[in-house]
């Protein structure tokens, strides 16, 4: 019966053509919509933890409590065992990174080597003399990078263009780090700026710079001591996913601290924090859902309307049909069954094309994307130039069952009028057609 009714289907294209159509049409702009909304949002996040957050973070909590002040004296001890624990206690999926973030009085002499200006800056420390190391490819050096080079040989810097010009300062000057030593003592080391970068992110630009992680060690004393481990996903994680990483790890992190290396001050106390609990994303991510439901829900609601009146137009134009199969003793309830299987062919059909033409474009766009960077320059949203989508398997859910409902939906209306006329007028409108 199922491939009766399949084959009447498709080769009635008056009673096909039409709701396939718009069912392949409504479930590819659907998941081609979730996907693009999907892609740069995570986009944002991802480009955020990179930068700054990561998806995963290890801190110790007396640093975390003073952050803006970036005591470097709350720095946790022993990273070669916290590097160890962390890989033990982590999935395989979680690479872990030691970063330093550091501020201080950034001086910059004039010919005689006397003071000519003076700023505070934003530090951070991270590996940047490794070849192929994986935080220079995270944090896109070589593209950010505008002119000079990586830093090479000790106490080099790289520092941000916006900076570089309101300090009237180039490639090659010599400039004097003045801040605060894990013991508390006071630090004047001197730097040579080989770099100058740009994220595209004004706080980071006009504020930021940027040190390999053992000179940092060497310059303030931090021997064997990070302020931060940041780790990362893979990109086909989400939010919730980061949150189920965190919570298994929480146990183990319990058992740790109850049992600390030597290393460690009393008062030291790791915390493992999310992406989402840094720097308010937790609360943005909130609403941009609400957001993406509220956007998808009206045009999944258009979609079923429209597949809904096409469902009634095909319906109306078969009375004369109904009136011909009520002739011949068919009871309503199978006639309306028989319909109503009709449309979710229907549907499922529209779903299945909808879902691969859909998919394939926003594969497209997540592998290859579009640069948007010209829009999003004079903004300072840490965000990638090039936006990709993010192919979900929720995009296919909330594009294919609406298609697949709209379909049936609008078939089973249609048919719930024959209960409202006589077979006599079915009958004669297919004799008048």
């Amino acid at each position: 019966m199922i491939g009766f009714l399949l084959r009447g289907v498709l080769r009635d294209k008056s009673r096909f053509l039409f709701p396939f159509s718009v069912v392949t049409i409504g479930v590819a702009l659907v998941v081609s919509l979730v996907g693009f909304m999907e892609g740069v949002f995570m986009g944002m996040i991802d480009m955020t933890a990179n930068l700054d957050a990561g998806h995963l973070r290890l801190v110790n909590k007396p640093f975390y409590d003073e952050e803006h002040l970036r005591p470097l004296d709350r720095s946790l001890a022993g990273q070669k065992e916290t590097r160890v624990w962390l890989k033990k206690n982590s999935p395989e999926q979680v690479e872990w990174f030691p970063r330093i973030r550091w501020g201080a009085i950034l001086d910059v002499p004039d010919e005689n080597g006397e003071t000519l200006s003076q700023t505070p800056v934003v530090g951070m420390a991270l590996d940047l003399k490794t070849k192929n190391s994986m935080e220079l490819k995270r944090m896109k050096m070589e593209e950010s990078l505008v002119s000079g080079r990586l830093p090479e040989s000790p106490n080099e810097m790289l520092m941000g263009d916006q900076l570089a010009e309101t300090l009237g300062v180039g490639l090659g000057q010599s400039v004097t780090v003045l801040g605060q030593s894990f013991d508390g003592g006071m630090v004047a080391d001197n730097y040579k700026i080989i770099g100058l970068v740009k994220f595209g992110v004004s706080a980071m630009d006009k504020k930021m710079v940027l040190i390999d992680i053992s000179d940092a060690q060497n310059s303030f004393y931090m021997e064997d001591m990070i302020t931060d481990w940041l780790g990362f996903l893979p990109p086909q994680y989400s939010l919730e996913e980061y949150e189920v990483v965190k919570k298994d790890m929480q146990e183990p992190l319990k058992r740790w601290i109850a049992s600390p290396p030597e290393s460690w001050a009393k008062d030291d106390h790791p915390l493992l924090l999310s992406v989402r609990d840094q720097q308010n994303i937790g609360a943005i991510a909130d609403k941009f859902y609400v957001i993406q439901s509220f956007v998808v829900g009206i045009f999944t609601f258009l979609m079923i309307l429209v597949l809904w009146n096409a469902g009634i137009l095909s319906g109306i134009h078969r009375y004369g049909e109904m009136g011909l199969r009520l002739a011949f003793g068919e009871p309503h309830w199978k006639l309306i069954l028989t319909l109503g299987i009709e449309g979710l062919m229907v549907g499922i059909l529209g779903a299945i094309a909808g879902s691969i033409f859909g998919g394939a474009y926003t594969y497209f766009l997540q592998e290859v994307g579009f640069n948007m960077g010209d829009n999003f320059a004079q903004t300072g949203m840490m965000i990638n130039d090039v936006v990709r989508a993010r192919l979900t398997i929720g995009g296919f859910v909330q594009a294919v069952l609406p298609g697949i409902f709209a379909s049936v939906a609008g078939t089973l209306v249609a048919s719930l009028a024959i209960y409202k006329r006589s077979e006599a007028n079915l009958f004669r409108e297919l004799e008048a057609g």
